[in-house]
């Protein structure tokens, strides 16, 4: 039985695929988006990882259950009702894009603007990532704040070579952006989804500035080849890791540990990845744990959130992530002070009463995820929101494996970051074109379609020049922009 419970959960990945394919097909949502990268950490850690736990019986050292029959078709129901919940939520929440809609903005943003637009940001993260760690108080968000700069800073000039990419001036600009942002984010990193995220950031900023125009048999070999080089550099710093408190985590330790990677443990992490780290395992034995010994948390996760700000110094009893919980609870030994496991998101819906949590947080992520994907899609010339939306691409794939509450932190500090920031940046460097704003509310109210803007949008960026001015150019409108 568990082994059919498997082969379902294979099945449920392929339609996810499809839903995915489709959608981008019929214009409901772009291929690249905050929707379906969600999903595709979802299959990751959720649906495969949870069939080769069930087909196999493989599962993270501590975590094994004596029969996955109950807790395995638990898990399959409570993810099945998510995702139904979850995409039914978002293809109906018209009226989430019409607010976005609402929220676009215009803003003169030529090819030399938005570098020196990049390389400011990026600056402003670096000097944070290393500046602001000593502050009391604040220093829990700023290294986010930072990542978050620093994606933003590469998504902006991404967007300029996007417009020209034979432009070598503006492609040694984006290596340099991204180097000194790489190498800002390894000093005293453990965790990977910021890496990870300057990676899809690179390929965020060419896919809404000029990719999602493309055929999908131009379209495939890019995506396949960004996903490659993403997925390659993540498994190579996984297997470089060294857990501990005291490790010493500087820029020089980092690249030494690159070059010393134990092939045993780079095949180790490569198997560890492709089974999504055992998340969908964790969660049935979280299942089975609650089952049997409860320890129920009504909506834990939306607790651990709203309480991340408060410092412990304040509140020590405040809540911690499921992560850690799970781990005491299995009598992991032999490990750090702060090890923790991916509980994968259906063990957090059943950790937090899943009767409540599951259609309460497939609701409010739906219409989350819709937001951001609406003010994307609507913001072809405000490339500051494109930066914003696309800085922590890292979280919302790491999302499904858990914590939710942290991912959903981390996600909301980047985005916090790029957005007072790029405002700043904004005023000086891609100034807003209240005019042209004007000119096209005026357009949408008397039911213009956008079709002439949208072509001189295209034939504007054509030419490459370095001073083309686009504050005259209303944005694409969404059906234009998507798949």
């Amino acid at each position: 039985m568990s082994a059919l419970l498997g082969i379902y959960l294979i099945a449920l990945s392929i339609v996810l695929v499809l839903i995915i394919r489709a959608d981008a097909i019929a214009g409901r949502c772009q291929l690249v988006s905050i929707r379906n990268l969600f999903i595709g950490g979802l299959i990751l850690f959720q649906t495969v990882s949870g069939s080769l736990t069930l087909l196999s019986g493989f599962t993270e050292i501590g975590a094994e259950v004596p029969s996955y029959l109950v807790p395995g078709g638990l898990f399959c129901l409570v993810l099945t009702v998510f995702i139904v919940i979850f995409l039914s939520t978002y293809r109906r929440a018209e009226w989430v894009e019409r607010f976005a809609v609402r929220r676009t903005r215009i803003r003169v943003s030529s090819k030399t603007r938005l570098v020196i637009a990049g390389l400011v940001l990026t600056g402003i993260g670096c000097a944070l990532r290393f500046g602001g760690e000593r502050i009391p108080y604040v220093a829990v968000l700023l290294p986010q704040i930072a990542a978050g700069c620093i994606c933003g800073g590469a998504i902006l000039i991404a967007i300029a070579w996007a417009r020209s990419s034979w432009n070598i001036v503006v492609l040694l600009n984006l290596l340099v952006a991204c180097g000194a942002g790489g190498a800002a984010l390894l000093v005293g990193a453990f965790g990977r989804r910021e890496l990870l995220g300057l990676m899809l950031a690179v390929a965020w900023g060419l896919y809404q500035e000029k990719w999602c125009k493309m055929p999908v048999t131009r379209l495939l070999p890019r995506a396949t080849l960004a996903l490659t080089v993403a997925l390659a550099g993540f498994t190579v710093f996984s297997a470089s890791r060294v857990s501990g408190e005291n490790v010493d985590r500087s820029l020089a330790q980092q690249v030494q540990r690159f070059f010393e990677i134990d092939p045993k443990a780079l095949e180790e992490m490569t198997i560890a990845s492709l089974s999504g780290q055992f998340a969908g395992g964790i969660s049935m034995w979280i299942i089975d744990e609650r089952l049997s010994a409860g320890g129920y948390t009504p909506l834990h996760s939306f607790l651990y959130l709203t309480t991340m700000p408060v410092p412990r110094d304040y509140w020590p009893d405040k809540p911690v992530g499921l992560g850690m919980i799970a781990v005491d609870e299995a009598g992991i030994t032999g490990v750090s002070e702060g090890h923790s496991w991916g509980p994968g998101l259906v063990g957090h819906l059943w950790h937090d009463i899943a009767l409540f949590s599951t259609p309460l947080y497939a609701v409010l992520l739906a219409f989350a995820f819709r937001y951001m994907d609406s003010r994307t899609v609507w913001s072809t010339n405000d490339p500051v929101a494109v930066a914003m939306f696309g800085s922590a691409l890292g979280q919302v794939i790491g999302m499904p494996r858990g914590d939710i509450g942290l991912f959903m932190f981390n996600l909301l500090s980047a985005f916090l970051g790029v957005w007072f920031f790029g405002r700043l940046i904004g005023y000086a460097l891609l100034p807003i074109d209240r005019d042209a704003e004007w000119e096209w509310r005026e357009q949408a109210e008397s039911g213009d379609d956008g079709d002439i803007e949208h072509d001189a949008y295209a034939a504007q960026h054509a030419d490459g020049g370095d001073d083309a001015d686009n504050s005259d150019i209303a944005p694409v409108p969404a059906e234009s922009r998507r798949g």
